[in-house]
C-alpha cells in the first residue's frame, strides 16, 4: 500500500516552490514564450530611453548654441526626439500587450490550480482522507492558486526591468566607466543585502504561514460543527481558543516577519541614497572638466532611477514571490501524493454478474498500525445472499466491508468479487456495482432530486420519483415547499434522520446495484422509524448480495449468514437459529443482552 499520509511539514525549499509553479505553468508554455519575447523587446526599448534622452538634450543644447548636427539630412535633435518617441511607444504598447496576456494566463492558471487540486484530492485513496485535514489541504490549494497568480504577474513585470538594467548598464559604460562602476557597485551591495536576509525571512514566512493555517483550520472546524458547539455552549471557548492563536502566536510571528522586511527595506534605501549621492557628486566634477556632457548626466541619472526602481520593487515584492513559492511548494506536496489507481495494469471487469464475494484468509492492518484489524478472515457469500457482521465496536466489521469496494487491500490473503481479486478490478466498474446505505447519510446542499440522483446522474425525473416511491419518501417530498426541488441544506440539515435514510435508500434503488452494503443504517433511528425503514430495506435487498453491519441485532435475524467478529477474527458463523442454539455462544449472549431481555 503506497504511503499517502503526510509527515511533519518541513520548510518548503526553493526547488519545491519552482517545481510547484512549473507543474501548472508549463501548460501555458507558448504564452510564456510570447511574454518572454515581448519582455525582451520591452527591456531593449526601456533600456535605451535614458541614453536617447541624454543624446536629445545634448543636441538641444547644441541648437541653443547655434550648432547643428545632421543625421541622414535631419537635425540630430529631431532624430533623437523621434527615436525617443518610438522607444516610448514600443515600450508602452508592448507592456500593455504583455499585461493583458499575463492577466489572462495567470487567471487561467489560478483556476487550473483550484480545479486540478479539487480533482486530485477526490482521487486520493480513502486512507488519506481518513487521516488528513482536508479543509487545510483545500485552504493550501486555494492559497496557492492566487499566490501563484500574484507570483507570475510579479515575475513578468520584474524580469524585463532587470533585463533593462543589463542593457542600461552596458550603455552607461559607453558614457563613463567610473560612474557606471558606481551604479554597478550600488546595485551589487543592494542585492547582497537582499540575498543575506532572504533565507531567514523565507524560513520565518513558512513558519508564520503554517501557524496561520493551523489557527484557521481550527476556526473552520468549529464553524463546520456549529451544532455541536452550540449544544455544548462552547462558543466562548472556541472564540477564545482561536483568538488566542491568531492574536497570540500568529500575530507574533507575522509581526517579526514584518519587522525583518522593514529593516531590510530601510537598509536598502540607504544604499540607494548613497549611490545616487555619489553619482551626483562625481558627475558634477566630470561635467565641470568636460569629461561628460549635460546629456550624459541626464542619461546617468535616468539609469540610476531605472536601476534602483526595479530593485526597490523587488524588495517590496519579494514577499509576494516568497509567498508564491512557499504556497506553490505546499501545493506541490499535495499534488505529489499518489492518486488511487482506478485502472490498474491488466484491470479486469466481470463479464457476467454473479454477486459472489470470497474472503480467503484475509489479514489487514491500517498504515502505521501496530496490529492487524482483521486476522485470517475467510468466508464465502453466494449470489443474492445476505451476510451480517456482528460484534462490539472496533472489532473490524466496517473495515471488512471497505475491502469489498477496494478502498483498501489486504496485506495477506485475497478478496474476490465475482472471481476477480479486488486488486485486479477496475475500481470504477467495481464500485458502480455497489450501493451503500450508511448510518450517516452524505447529502449535498442541493435539491432532493439531485441528492437521490447522485451517482446515477443520467437518471430521468420519472426514475427518480419511482425510486422515491419505492423508498416510501415520495409523499414526504410532495409535502415540501418545492417538492423535489427543495434544497436540503448543508449535509441535509433540513431533513430528519429518517428522511435522510430514505433518500439514501432511494439513491441505492436508483443505482440498481449488484451488491448492497448496509452499514448500521438504522442505529440512529427510533423504533417506529426503524420498523418502517426495515420494510424498505428488505425490498431493496431482494435478489442482491447484501452485507449488513449492525449493532441492533433485530436487523440481522433474517440474514442467510451471520458472522460474529471478535478481535478481527470470525469466532462464530451461521444463521440466527444456528447461533442461538449455541448456549454459551457470543452471538446468543449479545442477542439476549440487546433484544432478549426486552421480550
Amino acid at each position: 500500500m503506497p504511503n499517502t499520509t503526510r509527515t511533519e511539514e518541513a520548510p518548503i525549499t526553493l526547488r519545491e516552490g519552482l517545481r510547484g509553479v512549473w507543474r501548472h505553468a508549463r501548460v501555458y508554455r507558448n504564452a510564456l514564450i510570447l511574454v518572454t519575447v515581448l519582455g525582451v523587446i520591452s527591456a531593449i526599448a526601456n533600456g535605451a530611453i535614458p541614453f536617447v534622452t541624454g543624446r536629445f538634450f545634448d543636441a538641444l543644447i547644441e541648437v541653443s548654441h547655434h550648432q547643428f548636427t545632421y543625421v541622414a539630412g535631419f537635425p540630430l535633435w529631431t532624430v533623437m526626439l523621434v527615436l525617443w518617441a518610438l522607444m516610448q511607444l514600443i515600450a508602452n504598447n508592448v507592456d500593455w500587450i504583455t499585461d493583458r496576456l499575463t492577466r489572462k494566463f495567470a487567471l487561467a492558471l489560478q483556476l487550473d490550480v483550484q480545479t486540478n487540486g479539487f480533482t486530485h484530492l477526490l482521487r486520493l485513496p480513502i486512507a488519506y482522507h481518513t487521516h488528513a485535514h482536508i479543509q487545510g489541504e483545500l485552504q493550501s490549494l486555494s492559497s496557492a492558486s492566487w499566490r501563484i497568480d500574484s507570483l507570475l504577474s510579479t515575475i513578468v513585470t520584474t524580469v524585463p526591468q532587470f533585463l533593462s538594467i543589463g542593457i542600461g548598464l552596458a550603455l552607461a559604460t559607453t558614457i563613463n566607466l567610473t560612474l557606471a562602476g558606481i551604479l554597478a557597485g550600488g546595485v551589487t551591495i543592494y542585492i547582497l543585502i537582499l540575498s543575506r536576509v532572504i533565507a531567514p525571512i523565507a524560513a520565518a514566512d513558512s513558519k508564520a504561514h503554517a501557524t496561520w493555517n493551523t489557527s484557521w483550520n481550527d476556526a473552520a472546524a468549529a464553524v463546520t460543527q456549529t451544532a455541536a458547539v452550540k449544544q455544548s455552549t462552547a462558543e466562548t471557548h472556541e472564540t477564545e481558543k482561536v483568538t488566542k492563536m491568531l492574536r497570540g502566536e500568529t500575530f507574533r510571528l507575522w509581526y517579526q516577519l514584518e519587522r525583518a522586511w522593514n529593516t531590510m527595506n530601510f537598509s536598502q534605501r540607504v544604499v540607494v541614497f548613497l549611490t545616487q549621492l555619489a553619482i551626483f557628486i562625481v558627475s558634477v566634477q566630470y561635467v565641470q572638466v568636460g569629461t561628460i556632457s549635460v546629456g550624459d548626466l541626464i542619461a546617468l541619472n535616468g539609469y540610476a532611477l531605472m536601476f534602483f526602481g526595479p530593485i526597490v520593487a523587488l524588495g517590496r515584492n519579494w514577499q509576494i514571490i516568497q509567498n508564491g513559492l512557499t504556497a506553490a511548494g505546499q501545493a506541490d506536496r499535495i499534488f505529489a501524493l499518489p492518486q488511487e489507481i482506478y485502472h490498474p495494469a491488466g484491470a479486469q471487469v466481470a463479464n457476467k454478474r454473479h454477486g459472489e464475494v470470497v474472503f480467503d484468509d484475509v489479514s489487514f492492518r491500517y498504515e502505521k498500525a501496530q496490529a492487524d484489524i482483521l486476522s485470517h478472515m475467510s468466508f464465502t457469500v453466494s449470489p443474492g445472499h445476505v451476510v451480517a457482521f456482528v460484534g462490539e465496536s472496533g472489532v473490524g466489521k466496517s473495515t471488512a466491508i471497505t475491502l469489498i469496494s477496494g478502498y483498501y487491500f489486504p496485506q495477506k490473503g485475497s478478496v474476490c468479487v465475482d472471481d476477480i481479486d479486488t486488486r485486479q478490478w477496475d475500481l470504477t466498474a467495481l464500485r458502480s456495482r455497489i450501493a451503500v446505505v450508511p448510518q450517516e447519510v452524505a447529502l449535498f446542499n442541493g435539491t432532493i432530486r439531485e441528492n437521490i440522483r447522485y451517482g446515477t446522474f443520467d437518471a430521468s425525473d420519472a426514475a427518480v420519483e419511482a425510486a422515491a416511491k419505492e423508498a416510501h419518501i415520495h409523499d414526504s417530498i410532495m409535502k415540501q415547499s418545492n417538492r423535489y426541488d427543495t434544497i436540503v441544506g448543508e449535509r441535509g440539515i433540513k431533513l430528519s434522520v429518517g428522511q435522510k435514510q430514505r433518500v439514501a435508500i432511494a439513491r441505492a434503488i436508483l443505482r440498481n446495484p449488484e451488491f448492497l452494503i448496509l452499514d448500521e443504517p438504522t442505529s440512529a433511528l427510533d423504533s417506529e422509524t426503524e420498523r418502517l425503514l426495515t420494510a424498505s430495506l428488505e425490498r431493496l435487498m431482494r435478489g442482491r448480495t447484501t452485507f449488513i453491519v449492525a449493532h441492533r441485532l433485530s436487523t440481522v435475524r433474517k440474514a442467510d449468514l451471520i458472522l460474529v467478529v471478535k478481535g478481527g477474527t470470525i469466532v462464530e458463523r451461521g444463521s440466527h437459529n444456528e447461533l442461538m442454539a449455541m448456549e454459551s455462544g457470543t452471538y446468543r449472549r449479545l442477542y439476549e443482552y440487546h433484544i432478549g431481555l426486552h421480550e
